[in-house]
């Protein structure tokens, strides 16, 4: 049976890859990056900018895929996004798992002496463009649907999963096992979001990126281990992303001190590692 967790790379091609992905992300933020520091004097729009470089991953996988793989690598990509009966189990796994984490970090950082967010203001409603009037004349749950639906079909979600676990993963795996795959990666993936760091204003500068780089790399393993547990989906991928996404507009959070949090996200990575193995992070084995 062939595998869709592993696709032997063609020579070059995910070099080609990796360089088209930073590239078109690249080229979409780091004049925003210079023009927030005020070093640039045309800027695009701050929403559409990020949003053209969050489908760097996707046009790179498309173009590439076209040059070495064909109609037939577009069918493989077609197919693993349509691979949808994977147990309800998994379902349930993306769906909820990222707001588990978060808390299970809230209640830490409430432990260690912090305040319990206020859960009736998350950041969707301060953060979502949105007319105030109708956020306050309306329950913010009632937007959670449209949001994400738009976040898993035309925002980050399909974006970056197309090519990180579209095509990157599968083909990392086809030469060294699945856990080294997962940490190369993840280094690739914090990366390819150095230009975002270094915008003034983005909601990530207020992070140190080195903890956010270790926290991303945690993150690949779990995404790794749902793609090789469920016949290598990219739509269980692309739920997993749009989760996070969610969690992050619509649950108010406290976070604890960072080595805290990434003890807790390398915890569960180190559980994933253990109980189903390095070198396929699935109790499948390799064709699935």
């Amino acid at each position: 049976m062939t595998s869709l967790v592993s696709i032997s790379p063609k020579p070059r091609s995910l070099l080609v890859f990796f360089l088209l992905a930073f590239g078109i992300s690249w080229l979409a933020w780091i004049p925003a990056a210079l023009a927030s520091h005020g070093l640039l004097s045309f800027r695009l729009n701050p929403t559409l900018s990020s949003l053209l470089g969050a489908f760097g991953p996707f046009f790179a996988a498309l173009v590439t895929t076209g040059i070495y793989d064909g109609k037939t690598g577009f069918r493989t990509l077609l197919r693993r996004l349509l691979t949808w009966r994977v147990g309800l189990p998994w379902y349930l796994c993306v769906l909820f798992w990222p707001a588990l984490l978060s808390l299970a970090k809230t209640a830490l950082a409430v432990l260690l002496g912090g305040s319990v967010p206020d859960f009736s203001q998350p950041p969707f409603v301060h953060l979502y463009p949105l007319p105030p009037e109708l956020l306050n004349a309306t329950p913010f749950m009632v937007f959670l649907p449209f949001v994400f639906l738009q976040q898993t079909l035309i925002g980050s979600s399909m974006g970056e999963e197309i090519g990180w676990r579209g095509y990157a993963l599968p083909r990392l795996q086809a030469k060294q096992s699945a856990l080294v795959a997962s940490l190369a990666l993840g280094v690739i993936w914090g990366v390819w979001h150095l230009p975002l760091w270094l915008t003034k204003g983005h909601p990530m500068q207020g992070t140190f990126f080195g903890w956010a780089l270790l926290g991303m790399v945690a993150e690949t393993i779990v995404f790794t281990w749902v793609y090789n547990n469920t016949q290598g989906s990219l739509l269980l991928a692309l739920l997993l992303h749009t989760s996070f996404a969610i969690t992050d507009l619509f649950l108010s959070s406290a976070e604890p001190p960072a080595p805290i949090g990434l003890a807790l996200d390398w915890g569960v990575a180190a559980l994933i590692v253990v109980v189903f193995g390095p070198k396929y992070l699935s109790r499948k084995g390799h064709d699935v």
